[in-house]
C-alpha cells in the first residue's frame, strides 16, 4: 500500500492553501475551499487567511491519521 507523504501534504497546503489540502483530504479540501470563498466574498480577509492556516494544520493531521491507520 502506498502512503501519502507528510512533507508533500504540508508543502501543498502551505503554498496552495485549501487546494493543497485536497491531496490529504478531498472532502476537507472541498469544505475549506467553499469556506474560503465565502469569507473572501464577505470581505472577511482575516478569516480567509485563517482558512489558509487551518488547511495546513488539517493536512498534517489527516496524513498523521492515515499513517496511524495503515
Amino acid at each position: 500500500m502506498q502512503t501519502k507523504s507528510l512533507s508533500a501534504a504540508l508543502l501543498f497546503s502551505v503554498f496552495l492553501g485549501p487546494v493543497g489540502l485536497l491531496y490529504a483530504s478531498f472532502w476537507g479540501g472541498v469544505f475549506m475551499i467553499l469556506l474560503g470563498f465565502f469569507f473572501v466574498s464577505a470581505h472577511f480577509l482575516f478569516l480567509a487567511s485563517a482558512v489558509w492556516v487551518g488547511s495546513s494544520i488539517w493536512a498534517v493531521r489527516a496524513i498523521e491519521m492515515l499513517h496511524r491507520k495503515g
